[in-house]
């Protein structure tokens, strides 16, 4: 399989300004050896041109400059999953429509396996989850054909993940993972829409309660002690502590480097793109929760372009949150997860809604507001205010 492009910005390729002093800046796709160029329509003056991070220093150019790149790496993403490759050549086709694979006499077992080979070449986050549903997959049925696929398929499939003794949310995320596959095979003409067996199949979810920290058990978190031999439970406090100061998903704090924070006079600026929703934001750490996320920055910034948090992979961190919670006097399961719940509830009785939808890249308000539930205290708080005569 052709490896995947490379994406940067280039500025002045031919060194030659036009009469304005300006250059142009330009996408560079590169693969295997070879480069090819695509104009972003933007052309900057020397003096507006960062060197050491190829990018515009003018935002609103830099963040265009990165939405193209989005749209280019979108397409490739979309071209491989139905054509099983692509090569800086296939950008000819970006403006026409993708074109269709022969259709093969092929299993759907064989063909997931094969949309997921390729959605590995593009590292996405959940290709782990999509290939343990995989594995289930080919447990209960070696290879099914697409002429197996009907409802009763999906029941007995349903009956053998509970053999598990998985939860019921775990079984529905497998189902999300085949209904996925099978629409990509309706897609590809390898299955008739009115075939779908979801069509007519109800996956059961049991309703999820989302859970979050207060100040106070922030607090005693922060406070932890560790002793030279808990340095990875003690990065595992602060990678939490860091989602709970901003918000962030665990897939962006994780590739966090130092490139990504911009130091400014007042402090540090957090410049990320949200992993999930491709959202370009921006934290001011300084002003985020009194600077603490700020601190933790400072603090693991290496010398080198390594990531903070290197090494702290999700269930690692989700188990030493177990032990800290414990050691912190938290009578609650602690996750990863958790942090962004915590952000949003302590930040919504501190800040505007339309600040905390901001800060947290909700489209829609009516998701923000999700996050005024109350503890008793903080109930107890906010009744204490009321001034009734």
């Amino acid at each position: 399989m052709e490896q995947c492009i490379e994406y940067s910005l280039r500025f002045n390729r031919k060194n030659h300004l036009n009469k304005d002093g300006k250059a142009p800046v330009e996408i560079r796709m590169y693969q295997s050896g070879k480069a090819r160029y695509k104009q972003t329509g933007f052309s900057v003056t020397p003096d507006r041109w960062d060197s050491e991070k190829q990018q515009p220093k003018d935002k609103a150019i830099k963040r265009n400059c990165q939405t193209l790149i989005h749209e280019l790496q979108t397409f490739e993403s979309d071209f491989r999953i139905t054509n099983k490759g692509f090569t800086l050549k296939d950008f000819d086709c970006q403006n026409s429509k993708v074109p269709e694979p022969p259709l093969k006499q092929v299993s759907f077992t064989q063909f997931y396996t094969d949309q997921l080979e390729a959605e590995r070449a593009l590292k996405q986050p959940s290709w782990r989850t999509r290939k343990l549903t995989l594995d289930y997959f080919k447990e209960f049925c070696v290879d099914v054909k697409f002429s197996e696929v009907k409802y009763s398929m999906i029941q007995k499939f349903e009956f053998f993940l509970n053999t598990k003794s998985l939860h019921t949310n775990t079984i529905a995320k497998h189902h999300k993972h085949i209904r996925k596959y099978i629409i990509q095979a309706i897609k590809s003409r390898l299955i008739l829409p009115q075939d779908n067996p979801y069509n007519d199949f109800s996956v059961n979810k049991s309703p999820f309660k989302s859970q979050f920290c207060t100040e106070e058990e922030l607090k005693r978190l922060e406070e932890l002690t560790f002793n030279a031999n808990e340095k990875m439970l003690e990065r595992c406090r602060d990678m939490f502590l860091f989602g709970c100061y901003t918000g962030l998903r665990f897939n962006d704090v994780y590739k966090l480097k130092p490139s990504h924070f911009h130091n400014t006079n007042e402090g540090l600026i957090l410049e990320y793109q949200a992993n999930k929703t491709s959202k370009f934001g921006e934290k001011y750490l300084f002003k985020l929760f009194a600077g603490k996320p700020q601190m933790i920055a400072l603090k693991y910034m290496p010398l080198n372009n390594t990531t903070l948090f290197k090494g702290l992979t999700n269930p690692k961190v989700n188990l030493s949150l177990k032990a800290l919670a414990k050691q912190a006097n938290i009578n609650k399961p602690l996750r990863f997860k958790d942090s962004r719940d915590t952000f949003g509830t302590i930040m919504i009785s501190k800040a505007p809604i339309t600040v905390v939808k901001d800060e947290m890249q909700h489209s829609y308000l009516t998701t923000t507001q999700k996050y005024l539930h109350l503890t008793p205290e903080m109930k107890k708080q906010e009744l204490s205010k009321i001034k009734w005569e």
